[in-house]
């Protein structure tokens, strides 16, 4: 069995190519040539063990492996958060609750493909209790309200480096500044 983090596909415009190497700064071209190549390994994994990795969810999870231990090892791919919240029991801990908080250094569209804010949120779905999404920084929020999150809010105060932002003493400083915020919205409702 092996524990995956997102769902994406191997090759097309949700798969390895296009999140992971777009998230570490490969230009265009390159990424549609990277596709094109993991496009091309699976029709060849396919030809040679018959197994069609294409749409297999999880399949371009950590840039193609996880269609790769599918393929050559008959790995299991399960949702990693998913074996994680299920060991901890997760479901029963969050009865009663009335808000859940959860946090991730970049929310994006990634988020809503299974990362653990998304699992988070799905769980807590299911006893209607909203979720909210601290980040150090947020894209496609609009794809990311759809998913169901009641909120998402910045850590960072405005534009800064991503190096300034992860310094300790500033981080703990946003994350308290925002967290004390949100206290003063929430309690005001009674």
């Amino acid at each position: 069995m092996v524990a995956c983090d997102v769902t994406n596909p191997f090759y097309g415009p949700d798969g390895a190519a296009y999140i992971f190497a777009q998230q570490k700064g490969t230009d265009p071209k390159m990424v549609q040539r990277l596709d094109e190549g993991m496009q091309s390994l699976a029709e060849v994994i396919k030809k040679t063990t018959g197994k069609d990795i294409t749409n297999y969810p999880g399949a371009g999870a950590a840039r193609g492996m996880g269609g790769g231990l599918l393929a050559f090892f008959n790995a299991e791919l399960k949702p990693g958060t998913e074996l994680l919240l299920k060991a901890i029991d997760f479901s029963e801990k969050i009865k009663g609750a009335d808000l859940i908080i959860t946090g991730e250094g970049k929310a994006d569209r990634q988020t809503a493909m299974g990362k653990v804010p998304y699992r988070i949120l799905k769980e807590a779905q299911k006893e209607h209790i909203p979720v909210i999404v601290l980040a150090g920084s947020i894209e496609n929020l609009p794809e990311l309200n759809k998913a169901g999150f009641k909120g998402i809010f910045s850590i960072a105060p405005g534009p800064i480096t991503l190096e300034k932002a992860m310094e300790p003493e500033f981080a703990k400083e946003n994350i308290t500044r925002l967290v004390s915020q949100l206290y003063s919205v929430i309690t005001s409702f009674g």
